[in-house]
């Protein structure tokens, strides 16, 4: 492992770290435009959620919730390819580019970032076409856990001393919901963003299988079918090591959004 040699595959007949220099940048990119919607959705649906707690939005954004949970990747995505890929024609169905495209010239792996540094709009546009369906639904159950984590928080945080003085004191709503409660409630929807964040690094098994995604996760798939034992130690490792490196930057955002605990040991000591 240290020397950074982990035996071929036996089904690609190449090195297990050359593979997965190859498939990661996929899988990476997906799972970050995946967690970056979930985020951009999850967070203001909860907000809202919470503030009209009990009238129509929040039942509304908790039945949407449910919905998000409960439904199974895989039969989402056979069903956005057969009513928006197959039936509309709005959006293709497989892959990560256009066969007739090439893609971008390689400097990260990450196609959307690879594209926009060498200003190649062609491959941008169609990378883009092909991300839509497999990172909205990968991002579906992330949004539902998001909002129901943040609505928690931002009601719990609505009965606390100092949100009940601050609107005593004629503070802005908006001001005060936005700066104040919601900094305050996403300590704990960061932490689902993160294990999220890992879980999906390796757990988008189904959805990079169902819309022949070239990612990590896919060709472990095929290491798994083929008992390619080289291959499945190798993503476990990437795995393994993607879950350490994120809650160690959770642990770091932690000290950064909330003083207390940054400053908790030099509190205690005086």
């Amino acid at each position: 492992v240290f020397e950074g040699k982990l035996g071929a595959s036996l089904y690609t007949n190449r090195d297990v770290v050359v593979d997965l220099k190859s498939f990661f940048p996929a899988t990476l990119e997906l799972v970050t435009v995946s967690m970056t919607l979930a985020v951009a959705v999850g967070i203001p649906l909860g907000v809202v959620s919470a503030m009209r707690k009990d009238r129509w939005q929040d039942h509304s954004t908790r039945v949407f919730a449910l919905s998000g949970v409960s439904m199974l990747r895989f039969w989402i995505s056979i069903l956005f390819q057969l009513v928006l890929a197959y039936h509309l024609g709005l959006l293709p169905i497989i892959g990560r580019i256009a066969p007739d495209i090439p893609p971008p010239t390689d400097i990260t792996g990450l196609y959307l970032l690879d594209s926009l540094l060498t200003g190649n709009l062609v491959a941008l546009k169609s990378t883009l076409a092909h991300l839509v369906m497999p990172a909205v639904t990968l991002a579906l159950s992330p949004v539902a856990q998001l909002m129901r984590v943040v609505r928690a928080s931002m009601i719990e945080q609505m009965r606390k001393g100092y949100i009940l003085t601050a609107r005593a004191n004629g503070m802005p709503e908006n001001l005060l919901v936005y700066k104040y409660m919601l900094k305050n409630a996403f300590i704990a929807a960061l932490t689902i963003i993160g294990l999220l964040y890992g879980f999906f690094l390796g757990g988008a098994f189904v959805v990079e299988t169902v819309f022949s995604w070239p990612g990590m996760a896919r060709y472990g798939v095929r290491a798994f079918i083929y008992k390619d034992f080289n291959a499945i130690i190798g993503v476990v490792l990437v795995i393994a090591a993607a879950y350490a490196i994120i809650n160690i930057v959770v642990d770091i955002a932690y000290g950064l959004l909330d003083p207390r605990i940054r400053l908790g040991a030099e509190a205690r000591e005086a």
